[in-house]
């Protein structure tokens, strides 16, 4: 994967003025957006605040009311679909593969958009699919069918698909979403990998705010159609946005494992009171009935 200078300087997704409605309804009004480049970026928020569609208009499936999206600097809705298709990659909620479909025979369906008249499969095609098999440990379950996957092995398998699409730049709707902890813990160190080892930028909505924080280099933090807050974890993620956001009285500690924000809820509405000292050792004495 490869960038140029001119592509560098500029976001490689960007939002300016966006307003994003379903028919008569107006999910999100006056929103702009830069995605930073070899990051990956989490966009939070209560249920129906517009993470998904706001993520459905930067991969061009919902076009905007008004405003623009672009991407590498150019008008999304003025590049040919294909040319899209081979610079972002989407992977939406809940997929559904074609019944009885092997995982390598989805992955090779990435390398559609790379396909031309006169230029049909390839050597560099199969090298690209064996290369995201690789990389999300699928190679071994490449002949396997995907409906007799489990649910994390599922998942790997769309985002290998991702990756052999070969774009610099992937977008994922609840990748976590039906799977356990374990599972998603194995997607989320998966795309971090990914991230790390080829500097993709990989933008991602998460529910789990805790998982957020230790994965996310840029957190967006979305209410009612807008952006409330955005920027490293650990400025974004404060009991105040959170009670704003989310309508939770919380205390944010560090995790303990990452040094990460960390969201603690307070039972009942309360804000926590800190623990007090400890109390002192009775005096033996008195334990022992002598004084």
């Amino acid at each position: 994967m490869t960038m140029t200078s001119a592509t560098t300087s500029t976001p490689p997704l960007e939002a300016q003025d966006l307003r994003l409605a379903y028919d008569d309804r107006v999910v999100v009004d006056g929103l702009s957006v830069s995605i930073p480049r070899g990051q990956v970026t989490v966009i939070v928020g209560a249920n129906a605040c517009g993470k998904s569609t706001l993520l459905r208009a930067l991969a061009r499936l919902l076009k905007p009311r008004r405003g623009t999206v672009l991407l590498d600097g150019r008008d999304i809705h003025r590049l040919p679909t294909r040319q899209v298709a081979t610079e972002l990659g989407i992977l939406p909620q809940q997929p559904i593969a074609p019944e009885g479909i092997s995982v390598a025979d989805l992955v090779a369906r990435g390398r559609h958009p790379h396909q031309r008249w006169l230029r049909q499969w390839s050597v560099t095609d199969e090298q690209a699919v064996e290369a995201a098999l690789q990389a999300t440990g699928m190679a071994d379950l490449a002949d396997r069918p995907v409906d007799e996957l489990s649910g994390g092995q599922r998942q790997r398998a769309w985002i290998a698909l991702a990756l052999a699409q070969g774009t610099d730049v992937m977008l994922l709707d609840e990748p976590t979403t039906f799977l356990d902890l374990a599972h998603q813990i194995e997607v989320l160190d998966l795309l971090h990998e990914l991230n790390r080892r080829d500097e993709r930028t990989i933008v991602l909505v998460l529910h789990d705010l805790n998982l957020a924080c230790r994965y996310a280099d840029h957190l967006v933090a979305m209410k009612q159609g807008r952006i409330v807050a955005e920027g490293p974890p650990r400025e974004v993620m404060t009991p105040e946005i959170v009670e704003d956001v989310f309508g939770l009285a919380c205390q944010v500690i560090d995790d303990p494992l990452t040094a990460t924000p960390m969201v603690v809820p307070v039972p009942n509405g309360r804000r926590a009171e800190p623990p007090g000292p400890p109390a002192s050792a009775p005096d033996p004495a008195l334990v022992n009935g002598h004084r």
